[in-house]
């Protein structure tokens, strides 16, 4: 249910339940968003509301179309892919900072994330299983860049992974996909202990490869249904 929006700052409020809801599939991609009606449920004025929607629109998770309105992005396979290159990029780039933030808490941190992870592939049984998966998964990397310390490197990666966890919300994944995943994500684990660039750049390389595999997969399998 959406909650009417009663604390200090009512734009980044509107911004960061409408970025939840989007994210959680609450509205799926090309679903066309309802302003007036919004407003209503919100409880704000269309002042904050605009100022949220065009914070999600540079984010590029909601997009506008000329005499028709506004709607969830909907990324084609092409955009998805090249997405996946370019967060690539941005980890390569970031990776020699990254290594040297690696600290042993820091590691013990994502290695338990992973391990939720690694729990709920045994046995997925949901949807919200499902988006379990994918906002630990997000949480992994999203730790990992934050540890580059470039506020530049670390606002466009969230702003990548948002389009990606959304691309992800209309596909078809298997838990064999997860538990690849899981593997993936052990071997950036090795890669960090390491300290080694080239093992962390293989790693992620890999990893993004993969991910790219899945999704020509999975959204194929979302196309047939």
């Amino acid at each position: 249910m959406i909650k009417k929006i009663d604390i200090p700052s009512i734009r980044d409020s509107v911004y960061m339940q409408m970025r939840e809801m989007i994210l959680d599939g609450v509205w799926a991609p090309g679903t066309r968003i309802d302003l007036n009606q919004l407003a209503a449920e919100f409880g704000v004025s269309k002042t904050p509301l605009n100022e949220a929607i065009q914070m999600l629109i540079r984010e590029g998770i909601l997009a506008v179309k000329p005499r028709s309105g506004t709607f969830v992005s909907a990324l084609d396979l092409d955009e998805i892919l090249e997405t996946f290159d370019f967060r690539l990029i941005l980890e390569k780039g970031a990776a020699e900072a990254i290594l040297a933030n690696a600290s042993a808490p820091i590691l013990r941190g994502l290695e338990t994330l992973n391990d939720r992870m690694a729990e709920i592939a045994e046995n997925p049984g949901s949807l919200e299983d499902y988006r379990r998966m994918l906002r630990l998964d997000d949480e992994f990397h999203q730790k990992i860049m934050f540890l580059s310390g470039n506020a530049q490197l670390i606002e466009h990666y969230e702003q990548l992974s948002a389009r990606l966890m959304l691309m992800r919300m209309i596909g078809t994944f298997s838990p064999k996909d997860y538990k690849a995943t899981i593997s993936d994500h052990r071997a950036i684990l090795a890669a960090l202990r390491s300290g080694e660039w080239e093992a962390f750049s293989a790693a992620s390389a890999t990893h993004v490869a993969n991910a790219k595999a899945k999704v020509r997969r999975g959204l194929g399998s979302a196309s047939t249904k």
